[in-house]
């Protein structure tokens, strides 16, 4: 039954966050000294997408460089992490430091994105070499992610003896799913057909949104409460159904893309639902998968103070699909799609709404206003 499950919440409690202040130096050394010391453990020998050894990886970015740049502040930006409550992580983040990963040499990184990282080629729809190579960038993220995560859990078990065993299984299983995603949008980046993915949704914005986001979302439920994704089937042989969602803010424009695999039958009656609704409504839908779904999103920094601090949007923000039951008959599935129903979609501020478009000092679109422009 749903009330024998409760889902877990990111963010630390106010006794939690005086603990923290109480001893905060410690506190950043033995944290800071346990994610090196991991991140050395997890680093690969070689380049990931040529096979080639490499001692020093590229700094690479999850979402282009460009569109971190139209909506930073003096170089900077603020990440989904302010809005959840933990008070170690940055305030903000630099342009270089901004959502980057290191699994690929140099070379292949200035050579295998350049058709969808070049601004230029958003006056129409993307073509399939675009959205594969899209699709490249999103595994890549999740890859290192999930490699960084074992190899963190596993020096966690040996600080607090104790086996997750359980989240290890989880992460492995994700990790070869993402891996072989990877290796089908490879693939597709380097054929001559076009039939590997499919735009369900791409729109043009005639003015620049205050947030930056691409990734794979594997949504729980649609629009009436009917399953997606069984989050919590851990067969092997049960394939979770990614949706890549991208917002990019251009100088002048933004663009928001929704994809899937070509063929992926999983979320024929989502878009078919989302295709009834208004312009406004979508905006909203997808603003609200964006900050429940994920802690990828980058926001522009002259953001009032009061958005961040929107309780809605906070507690949105703070959603997780890891789900406590009591007993072992909790139907944990049910509490999943309880708690991402799109019926909050409503009560968060739509970023992607117009008047909270960015109005930049000059033509070059590199310096923000201080403030939003209300419309």
């Amino acid at each position: 039954m749903k009330k024998d499950v409760h889902m877990l919440h990111l963010g630390f409690s106010k006794t939690e966050i005086e603990r923290y202040k109480s001893n905060k130096v410690a506190y950043n050394m033995l944290i800071n000294s346990f994610v090196k010391k991991s991140k050395l453990e997890a680093k690969r020998t070689h380049c990931i997408c040529c096979g080639k050894e490499c001692s020093s990886f590229c700094n690479s970015h999850s979402i282009p460089k460009f569109c971190l740049k139209n909506i930073s502040l003096n170089g900077y930006l603020y990440y989904s992490g302010n809005l959840i409550d933990i008070p170690l992580f940055e305030r903000e983040k630099g342009l270089n430091e901004a959502g980057t990963f290191k699994l690929i040499c140099r070379e292949c990184d200035s050579q295998i994105f350049c058709d969808y990282e070049n601004p230029n080629n958003y006056s129409n729809n993307p073509t399939d070499k675009m959205l594969s190579q899209i699709a490249m960038k999103n595994y890549l993220k999740n890859i290192a992610k999930r490699e960084l995560e074992i190899v963190l859990y596993k020096n966690l078990e040996k600080e607090i003896d104790s086996e997750l065993s359980i989240l290890q299984f989880i992460n492995r299983l994700d990790l070869n799913e993402y891996i072989k995603e990877f290796s089908y949008a490879k693939k597709a980046s380097q054929s001559k057909w076009n039939d590997y993915y499919f735009i369900n949704y791409f729109e043009i914005l005639d003015y620049v949104v205050p947030l930056a986001f691409q990734s794979s979302i594997a949504l729980v439920a649609d629009f009436e409460g009917n399953v997606i994704n069984n989050i919590y089937n851990a067969s092997p042989d049960y394939k979770l159904s990614d949706l890549h969602l991208c917002v990019f803010p251009l100088k002048d424009k933004s663009i928001i893309i929704c994809f899937t695999k070509n063929g992926d039958k999983r979320y024929r009656n989502f878009f078919k639902q989302f295709r009834k609704l208004s312009k406004d409504e979508k905006l909203k839908a997808i603003n609200y998968i964006i900050f429940s779904y994920s802690e990828d999103v980058f926001l522009y920094k002259g953001l009032d103070y009061d958005i961040l601090q929107n309780k809605a949007l906070k507690n949105v923000a703070k959603k997780t699909t890891i789900a406590v039951a009591d007993n072992p008959f909790a139907n944990s599935l049910a509490k999943a799609i309880e708690n991402f129903s799109f019926n909050e979609m409503q009560k968060i501020p739509n970023l992607l709404d117009e008047k909270y478009k960015i109005v930049y000092k000059n033509n070059e679109g590199n310096e923000c206003l201080n403030k939003l422009q209300r419309s």
